[in-house]
């Protein structure tokens, strides 16, 4: 499922393309289909802890709407297909995950906050001045 969808050849990923993948892992992880060598790849994607945390939300954020799901497909395909083809079609091959359809049914636990991502700029607005920094 998952490795024929999105394949396991990959060299970098960004940040929005490590949390469809994961919600797709999820999703197949649920229906019988687990990666563990997979996980681990993505959850490095992340460089910081928030980040492994919201790859996390979103590899259960699947696993849930996978066994939620469940009940109303004859099939664990049909389940792949209604939670993972049809809400990841890329509109086109240069588009942001922003652009796939259906990416707004994602909860908005697992979207990567806007107030989270200062520019170096804003970060130094947060330091203590100089003359108040102790030198060390």
């Amino acid at each position: 499922m998952y490795e024929e969808r999105f394949g396991t050849d990959w060299a970098d990923l960004t940040d929005d393309e490590a949390l469809l993948r994961m919600f797709a892992l999820g999703v197949a992880t649920e229906l019988g289909h687990p990666n563990p060598d997979e996980y681990e790849r993505l959850r490095r994607v992340a460089n910081s802890s928030y980040g492994r945390s919201v790859l996390e939300l979103s590899f259960q954020e699947g696993r849930q709407r996978a066994s939620d799901d469940r009940a109303e497909f004859e099939s664990d395909g049909a389940v792949w297909d209604h939670l993972v083809e049809d809400e990841t079609e890329v509109s086109s091959p240069a588009s942001d995950v922003g652009d796939r359809s259906g990416i707004e049914s994602l909860p908005e636990a697992v979207v990567r906050a806007p107030f989270l991502e200062l520019g170096r700029d804003e970060l130094e607005r947060l330091r203590l001045p100089e003359l108040l920094r102790r030198e060390e």
